[in-house]
C-alpha cells in the first residue's frame, strides 16, 4: 500500500476554511481565491460534506425515526407528488390564461405591455434562480446529508 502523501498548503487552508479557524485577514485572501477557482470551491464542499457527515454519525433521535417512517408512507408520498403536479398546472395555467386575456383585451397597447413586462420578469428571475441553483449545487455541502 502506498503511504499517505501530506496535504499541500491550498489543501490545509481549505481544511481551515471549512473548519472556520481562519483569521479575517486569512479567511478573506482565501475567499479571493475561491472566487476564481471552482476546483478549489469543490474541494472546499467536499470538507464541509465530511464535516456535516462527520456530526451526522451520531446516533439516530427519536425524530429521525419519525421522518424515515413518514417518507415511506405511500399516502405522504403521493400527497407531496399531487400537490405539486397541481401547484405547476394551476400556476401555468392561470399564466397562460393570465397572457391570452391580455393579449386580446382592448387595452391600450402601453398597458398590454407592462403587464405582459411583469410576467415575462417574473419569469426570467424564476428562470435565473433556478439556473444558479443547478449551477451551485456541486458546492452544496448538504447535497448529501440524509433528511
Amino acid at each position: 500500500m502506498a503511504p499517505e502523501k501530506e496535504p499541500t498548503q491550498v489543501e490545509l487552508q481549505a481544511m481551515a476554511y471549512a473548519d472556520g479557524e481562519l483569521s479575517e485577514s486569512e479567511r478573506r485572501q482565501f475567499e479571493a481565491r475561491l472566487a476564481d477557482s471552482p476546483g478549489l470551491g469543490k474541494e472546499v464542499s467536499e470538507y464541509l460534506s465530511l464535516a456535516i457527515l462527520a456530526r451526522q454519525m451520531a446516533p439516530p433521535e427519536p425524530m429521525d425515526h419519525e421522518w424515515d417512517r413518514l417518507s415511506k408512507d405511500p399516502v405522504q408520498r403521493m400527497g407531496f407528488g399531487a400537490g405539486w403536479l397541481l401547484l405547476l398546472v394551476g400556476a401555468f395555467g392561470v399564466g397562460g390564461l393570465g397572457i391570452y386575456d391580455i393579449a386580446q383585451s382592448d387595452m391600450a397597447s402601453l398597458e398590454k405591455t407592462f403587464a405582459l413586462a411583469l410576467i415575462g420578469g417574473v419569469l426570467v428571475l424564476l428562470l435565473v434562480t433556478l439556473r444558479g441553483r443547478l449551477r451551485t449545487l456541486p458546492y452544496d455541502p448538504y447535497e448529501k446529508v440524509k433528511r
